[in-house]
């Protein structure tokens, strides 16, 4: 063997050790998973859709956010997507079960749920919501775009339509307080539809 193959040898062999000693000994980044929880008061009014109930859904969210890992702003153009800080269930599911709890308790119904509903439920009124900004930066803002509409679900009459466009500010510069920010303004978004359901329906 001649000297250049022995220095070639000798230097995979201390790479391979290398590698497994990483490995063993090496301690990796353990992700950090995030939920959203429902926050609206308790109200004693008389529910304002009646017995007919509520659907919530199907809604729509911009499909870059349709992963695991949280998703961010860097700029106008460029997105940022973080292995290590993921939604516990899919921010498709998680908004739409803050909805649902949310517009229960907002309306004073126990008769909503989401879309699809199991029979023999089958709500009178069907909530539509299209979002079409549902994100921030982690310095700056949180922004919340969407269009909902409500419909008669037998046979699909508009009832009503908005649009709310919601800012909500961070409070500091880490994935908490990201997530929190938009909890917040998923929260401000219940209370404008519970508005105009309750303005509509009175």
């Amino acid at each position: 063997m001649t000297r250049k193959c022995l220095d070639l040898l000798v230097f995979f062999i201390i790479l391979i050790q290398g590698l497994i000693i990483g490995c063993i000994g090496g301690s990796s980044q353990e992700a950090v998973y995030y939920v959203f929880n429902s926050s609206a008061h308790q109200l004693t009014t008389k529910s304002t859709i009646g017995d007919g109930g509520l659907g919530v859904g199907p809604i729509k969210i911009p499909e870059f956010l349709k992963r695991p890992q949280i998703v961010m702003r860097q700029s106008e153009n460029v997105l940022v997507i973080n292995e290590f800080h993921r939604w516990a269930d899919s921010l498709e599911a998680q908004t739409t079960g803050v909805l649902v709890e949310n517009l229960s308790t907002l309306l004073n119904t126990s008769s909503v749920s989401a879309y699809p509903w199991e029979r023999p439920f089958v709500p009178k009124y069907q909530l539509y919501i299209d979002f079409r900004r549902f994100e921030g930066k982690i310095v700056g803002l949180v922004v919340l775009e969407a269009v909902w509409w409500v419909v008669e679900t037998k046979d699909n009459k508009l009832l009503l339509t908005r649009r709310s466009s919601l800012m909500i500010p961070m409070d500091g510069r880490d994935y908490k307080t990201y997530v929190t920010a938009l909890n917040t303004a998923l929260e401000k978004l219940c209370q404008e539809i519970a508005g105009g359901i309750t303005h509509y329906f009175k």
